[in-house]
């Protein structure tokens, strides 16, 4: 049998269309979001975009498997370089879990020259301590350096949001 180049290659689009199109329509602005937060120095910290699943797994009670994605933005108003390093960020739950980055790169520094925003994505996993409905904070803790020194500011505090406006997304497996 002869494929057809044109036919093959619209499937091949139509494909990859249906896997990477929940991604993108997924992510949307909190539901609750206390802004963003501002360090002594200027530099701004903020929380854009979010999304939040979380799956209900039937046969392992109170070890829901969930995923949070953030999209993040740092402005840098100083006249000199910031050092964004994402491995250092956490977020932090109600019930005191402080969750590292799995984002992949996330261990290449990322530099804002003055003047400049940057706009980045970070993904936080985890088995039972995560839960999207409730409040989460994002904490740059010794994430963010100005002339070689780490930048103290808040945990910008949000609560995740599903499509329809309401608090959380769940999924059921198992």
């Amino acid at each position: 049998m002869k494929r057809d180049p044109v036919s093959f290659a619209l499937l091949l689009c139509s494909s990859a269309a249906l896997v990477l199109a929940p991604a993108c329509a997924s992510m949307r602005p909190p539901a609750q979001n206390d802004g963003p937060a501002l360090s002594s120095e200027g530099v701004q910290l903020a929380v854009l975009q979010q999304s939040c699943t979380q799956t209900k797994e039937t046969e392992r009670p109170n070890s829901d498997l969930a995923e949070a994605i953030v999209e993040v933005e740092v402005r840098n108003p100083a006249p000199e370089a910031v050092t964004v390093n994402r491995t250092e960020f956490r977020l932090r739950t109600p019930d005191g879990f402080a969750l590292k980055t799995r984002t992949w790169g996330s261990a290449e520094p990322l530099v804002l020259k003055g003047g400049e925003t940057r706009v980045f994505e970070m993904r936080f996993m985890s088995r039972g301590s995560l839960e999207c409905s409730r409040e989460l904070q994002l904490d740059a803790g010794a994430g963010i350096g100005l002339g070689g020194k780490s930048i103290r500011m808040k945990p910008v505090t949000f609560v995740p949001a599903t499509m329809a406006g309401s608090k959380g997304e769940t999924h059921s497996a198992g």
